[in-house]
């Protein structure tokens, strides 16, 4: 099917379409497709490996997987497992406002309907394929919606946790904690900090943590005892061996180093 928008045209064609029923301790094959694939979660769980990406699957998810990437699953699921699967392709995938190898939640019942209607024309011969193809079309324009909406979301997830953290980075903080605070599973803050900034929630703190650390350590005299109390460490040995592990040297050796290079605290 030939489909002109505003930015141009492109060709978009569905391949195939279904729904996997599967019992617990299934696990996905290992697969190499030529097209693109939409998987919808309707029940329990899937673990799949996409490159080097992990993605937990549940209820409402939706992955949208690459063509030419291999992808895997990584466990059996736990719990009786089906999604709504499409393939497809297009020669400008640019063009479908699509995001590839990206994990969203679909928050209200669109995709699932959009799914039901595309499989009914699938196993309907009355239809032709245009028919299909467009039915399949709304249901990568919802995902892409869904996308774009997560990416608000998650945009303002981002800023207010890490400000959160900035503030309260003199705390004895934790991934579970920051979890707790604003509603969300720490897995998936900790994926979402991944995909963001490359590295891990708990990583993060750990990172804001030493910043702060170095940053007192360079612009006053206190003593690492006082130091350590600042920053939540109720013991200075364990401080010493924090600053220690992620540093490389002790926060004395670190002081004594770099004393003179960092900004200094007007007198």
């Amino acid at each position: 099917m030939l489909i002109t928008t505003d930015q141009g045209s492109f060709t978009f064609h569905c391949l195939s379409s279904g729904q996997f029923v599967g019992k617990e301790g299934w696990i996905h094959p290992r697969r190499q497709l030529d097209a693109y694939e939409i998987l919808y979660m309707v029940q329990g769980d899937a673990q799949i490996q996409e490159g080097l990406t992990p993605y937990q699957l549940e209820k409402g998810d939706v992955l949208v997987l690459s063509p030419e990437m291999i992808h895997f699953g990584l466990a059996p699921s736990v719990k009786k497992v089906s999604f709504f699967w499409m393939h497809f392709t297009t020669d400008k995938p640019d063009l479908l406002g699509l995001t590839a190898s990206c994990q969203v939640r679909a928050e209200n019942d669109m995709l699932p309907n959009l799914f039901r209607q595309l499989l009914h024309l699938c196993n309907n011969k009355d239809y032709p394929e245009e028919a299909v193809d467009m039915a399949a079309m709304l249901v990568v324009t919802e995902t892409a919606v869904l996308q774009r909406t997560a990416a608000v979301r998650h945009k303002k997830i981002l800023r207010d946790i890490t400000e959160w953290i900035r503030i309260n980075v003199c705390s004895p903080i934790t991934a579970a904690q920051v979890g707790s605070t604003f509603g969300y599973n720490s897995d998936y803050l900790t994926a979402l900090f991944k995909e963001n900034f490359g590295i891990g929630l708990k990583e993060y703190i750990n990172e804001q943590k030493m910043k702060r650390a170095e940053e007192i350590l360079l612009t006053t005299d206190a003593p690492i005892k006082e130091i350590a109390s600042m920053l939540g460490f109720g013991d200075p040995n364990r401080f010493i061996k924090y600053f220690t592990y992620h540093q490389g040297i002790s926060p004395a050796k670190y002081r004594s180093r770099y004393y003179n290079t960092g900004p200094r605290a007007e007198e």
